[in-house]
Parts: C-alpha cells; structure tokens; sequence
C-alpha cells in the first residue's frame, strides 16, 4: 500500500511521479550536503583531520575600530538653486569616492548628466563655466551640477580632500568630456 491506502496500480501516473520527483529532490539535496560537509558532519564517515585548523590570529592592540553599523551620514545641507532632475529615459549612476591630493583638480569637464558630489573632507572649490570665481565648498556640503555645464574641483587646502561623486549619465554615453578651461 501506499499514500491514502490505496495500492500503488490504484494511484494516479501524476501521483506516482510527484512522488518519484519528490524523493529525488530530497536524495539529490543530501547527497550535495555530504559533498560540503566536513568530516564528522551530517554523519560523514572520513575521519577528523590529524591537525587542528588554525587559529584565528590575535587582534593586535593597533588595530583599526569596527566600523560603525547601521546608516552613516555622509552629508547634510542645503541645495542653493533650484534642481530639477528630469531625463528622457533610463539612467545609469555611479557612486565613488574621489581623493585628490593638495591643490589637485578633476580637470575641467562636461558630463552627459548630472552629478551630486558630497564634500566629505578637505577644502575645495568649484569654479563653474559661467562664473570665473570659484566658489568654496564647506566638507559636508553638495555641489550639484547640471548636465553639460563645464566646471572643475579643486582641492585648495594642505591635506587631501574626500568626495562622495553620483553621476546619473545616459546608458552607454562616456563618463565625461574634457573640455578647454572656461576662465
């Protein structure tokens, strides 16, 4: 007899089937857990290693502090014009860190798109194509620039400078164009 009492010529070719499926599912899942298990696990018969496995090393006191869980807080602050993010279809963004060194830049350029930089460390300043005056950027502070506007940051302080970089750019279009200083 099998299932509801019924014999097994009685029972449905579906039924049967499912059953047959059934048991195979759960031999194959058994058998791929004795492949991963290690000796003396889910009563696998290969004897314990004659070593012990190595121990994990002893924090040393100089170590680096966990990093904090949960959310952290890149950045707060006022957005000081008005933003209107609109596209025409799907966009592909990127979220970096850029560090660059005392009085470095990241070169005049156009984007395709637009991009969101958080000033995380450092002092910077940003001097876009339609104003000849760089304007400084306070660490914790956004710099928004709208696509095809030519602008370049530059770290004006002595230490390295820390920014959080989101670009929205079209599919498959080029990271960004180097264009000729605008000033």
């Amino acid at each position: 007899m099998t299932g509801r009492g019924y014999p097994a010529a009685v029972l449905p070719r579906t039924a049967r089937r499912a059953s047959a499926t059934t048991v195979l599912a759960l031999a194959l899942l058994v058998a791929a857990l004795a492949a991963c298990a290690r000796p003396g696990q889910l009563g696998s018969s290969d004897v314990a290693p004659t070593s012990a496995p190595p121990a994990a090393p002893a924090p040393s006191p100089a170590a680096a502090p966990l990093p904090p869980t949960g959310p952290v807080e890149v950045g707060t602050g006022l957005v000081g014009e008005r933003l209107n993010l609109r596209t025409t279809g799907p966009v592909e963004y990127s979220v970096r860190t850029v560090v660059l060194a005392p009085g470095e830049d990241t070169g005049w350029q156009r984007l395709p798109g637009t991009e969101l930089t958080i000033v995380k460390s450092g002092q910077v300043a940003l001097q876009r194509s339609d104003a000849c005056g760089a304007a400084a950027v306070e660490p914790g502070s956004t710099v928004v620039v709208p696509e095809g506007r030519p602008h370049v940051l530059r770290n004006t302080g002595a230490r390295p400078a820390e920014l959080v970089v989101t670009r929205l750019l079209p599919p498959g279009s080029s990271d960004r164009t180097e264009v000729a200083p605008a000033c």
